[in-house]
């Protein structure tokens, strides 16, 4: 069993706004008590948002050959499918922002879309690690959601760290990436939630 393949599928950044909205309603803080219909109307937009609809275009990609795995494992291949989840990212962002009480979801969708851009920019003269950039904005988002909310998360964030360590250890494992692409991708998206969240 190749542990690194299902550490790096667990921390998949495609699931990491699910991950991030499970966090939010489970953080101590006055969200934990948002209505169950506002709760399932956020889930149910991320997902569509963030999972469904990028997924959903992969199939019609390859088979027109516009991507050569679903994994997407070249360069090149990242370029259209990250086009395709930043314009689903910026209606998701649209969707909570008329969404009453959904401010602090909406911001994250923000970062996811401006982490994409910036990442979609990289890509196409680096293969930057976009696997880090989703745990580095998890990561993150723990962090300033500590600061803005004097919630304590410690013990989440180190959880945190330390499965980014293990992500990057699996990346590299596989071969997928060198090690500048690992850390410039943790660190483009810790700095993007930060600045996001923070500012």
């Amino acid at each position: 069993m190749n542990y690194s393949r299902i550490v790096s599928g667990l921390a998949h950044p495609i699931l990491m706004p699910l991950y991030a909205i499970f966090l939010i309603f489970h953080s101590n803080t006055f969200l934990d008590y948002t209505p169950v219909a506002l709760v399932k109307a956020i889930y149910m937009i991320v997902f569509i948002t963030t999972i469904l609809l990028p997924l959903s275009c992969l199939p019609l990609l390859k088979s027109y050959a516009l991507i050569s795995s679903y994994g997407l494992a070249e360069r090149k291949d990242r370029m259209i499918p990250l086009a395709i989840s930043i314009l689903s990212y910026i209606l998701g962002f649209y969707l909570l922002m008329k969404l009453p009480g959904s401010n602090i979801f909406a911001r994250l969708q923000l970062a996811g879309v401006i982490s994409l851009v910036l990442l979609l920019v990289i890509s196409y003269w680096w293969k930057i690690s976009l696997h880090m950039a989703g745990i580095g904005g998890f990561c993150a988002l723990i962090f300033t959601f500590s600061i803005r909310f004097s919630t304590s998360l410690r013990t989440i964030f180190m959880l945190g760290i330390l499965a980014a360590g293990f992500l990057a250890f699996s990346r590299l494992k596989l071969e997928a990436h060198q090690p500048t692409q690992v850390y410039a991708g943790f660190l483009l998206g810790f700095a993007v939630v930060c600045i996001t969240f923070l500012y």
